[in-house]
């Protein structure tokens, strides 16, 4: 028997969750549709794939970011728009870790909005893991058939803007550790100079 059908996700952490998910593509989506031109420079700039193929794909991923948010909203649709937002988001985090591995700090994520520029981080190849793996478990797992009532409505709003102040202050924190001064190092003393 497996756990998961045993103990079935309730409707309202459900719907909180896949909510904040497409209110998350969403915006992402939508900010890169904004300003293509300025995307497509960016998505090149990661260096992952080759030239022929990025500029298509730079125009396809915002589409493909607002149609997940669709989705996920969507009950037939939340299982296979939750595998393929999870997939995006392990790709970026792959992308990310590629780039830091080759060295290039100074990437801009792309996930500022355009004007507002963010160098890449370890930190954000762990934001988008975790992203990944939480939405890959609230869409798949399943979840309890309870009707919903008025009060799990105020819940369910409620929690949504709680999960995107949440995400917005972890965001920050994430940005303002990487301004602060790094501590300095000491070389250590083994003794032998003594």
């Amino acid at each position: 028997m497996r756990l998961a059908s045993v103990y079935p996700i309730d409707p309202v952490a459900g719907v909180i969750i896949t909510s904040c998910f497409a209110l998350l593509f969403g915006a992402a989506g939508v900010h890169k549709v904004r300003d293509l031109r300025q995307f497509a420079e960016v998505f090149a700039a990661y260096d992952v794939l080759p030239g022929w193929l990025s500029r298509p794909m730079s125009r396809i991923v915002p589409g493909l970011e607002v149609l997940l948010a669709s989705g996920l909203l969507i009950p037939v649709a939340r299982e296979r728009a939750s595998l393929a937002g999870s997939l995006l988001l392990a790709i970026y985090a792959a992308a990310i870790a590629v780039n830091l591995r080759r060295g290039r700090r100074e990437l801009d994520c792309g996930c500022m909005g355009f004007g507002r520029s963010r160098s890449i981080s370890p930190g954000l190849v762990w934001r988008n893991a975790v992203l990944a793996l939480a939405l890959l478990t609230a869409g798949w797992l399943p979840w309890s058939s309870r009707p919903l009532n008025w009060l799990d409505v105020l819940t369910i709003v409620g929690g949504v803007c709680a999960g995107a102040l949440l995400y917005v202050a972890m965001d920050g924190l994430l940005e303002f550790s990487r301004r602060l001064p790094r501590p300095p190092t000491f070389a250590r003393d083994d003794g032998a100079g003594a």
